[in-house]
């Protein structure tokens, strides 16, 4: 199938730019819609071009993807200062409104690692289902108690990933992450959620995608375990090698809820 690539700036709530890049058949058919979030310091694209490689599978399945940059990531123009769950959630908001009005549906959220927890989070009555990869969604296990109060103190600390250029950690976002109970919260949406988990993720415990599954209490709920891969199912050692496995078991998963949505509608 032909694939069209394009990119486009949303205006955020707050009047900042969201830039995103739209990836779906060439055809002008009404296809179902996955928005890709990232997950922290990292952008659009994710991890070896991960996310670039997923809209091109999903488009020759005959799904629109949508993916952007959170604040202070990629493209963005913001400090990543302003980036908080909130502000996350209000971005995500925004580009799933864009997917309403251009008549994409079912809309599926997708997120990686943190932008896990914003899919959670963000997911309203516009959302038929949600797919984690690596799910970090308590990311209160990595706040060390003197940079909150750092964070205090002067308003924000210095974060460095490691993987990217350090950015600054906001109160807000300590805050967010301290008070924010995103499985609590999650367990009253109901979705069905499909999660995949490497067991060698040295980053975040397995045990987290279990735990989503669970707060979704929906019967096509189910998380799959993949025995060799870590937290970024080896893109940068093997390439798509093991993330292909994920994308095919992903598309067969969405091809069954969304003809039983059809199903339902009908």
């Amino acid at each position: 199938m032909s694939v069209l690539c394009m990119s486009e700036t949303l205006q955020s709530e707050k009047g900042y730019e969201i830039p995103m890049i739209i990836t779906r058949p060439m055809d002008l058919k009404k296809h179902p819609c996955v928005i890709l979030l990232h997950g922290t310091c990292s952008d659009k694209n994710e991890v070896g071009n991960a996310y670039v490689y997923l809209a091109n599978q999903l488009a020759n399945a005959g799904y629109v993807t949508i993916r952007f940059d959170f604040i202070g990531s990629g493209q963005s123009k913001v400090d990543y200062l302003h980036y908080t769950y909130k502000s996350a959630v209000d971005d995500t908001h925004t580009v799933l409104s864009y997917a309403k009005k251009q008549g994409y549906g079912p809309i599926t959220l997708l997120g990686w690692s943190q932008g896990a927890a914003i899919a959670l989070l963000s997911a309203n009555d516009d959302v038929s289902s949600v797919i984690t990869l690596s799910a970090a969604v308590d990311m209160s296990i990595f706040v060390k108690e003197e940079d909150v109060l750092e964070a205090q103190k002067k308003g924000y600390v210095w974060y460095d990933p490691g993987f990217s250029k350090p950015v600054k950690l906001s109160r807000e976002w300590f805050e967010d992450v301290l008070n924010t109970n995103v499985l609590e919260l999650y367990s009253h949406k109901h979705l069905p959620t499909l999660c995949f988990h490497g067991l060698k993720d040295s980053v975040v415990s397995c045990l987290y995608s279990k735990k989503c599954v669970e707060a979704s209490a929906h019967s096509l709920s189910k998380v799959i375990y993949l025995d060799e891969c870590d937290h970024v199912f080896c893109v940068l050692t093997h390439g798509y090698e093991y993330f292909g496995v994920v994308v095919d078991q992903m598309i067969e998963w969405l091809n069954e809820i969304n003809k039983k949505a059809e199903i339902y509608s009908a």
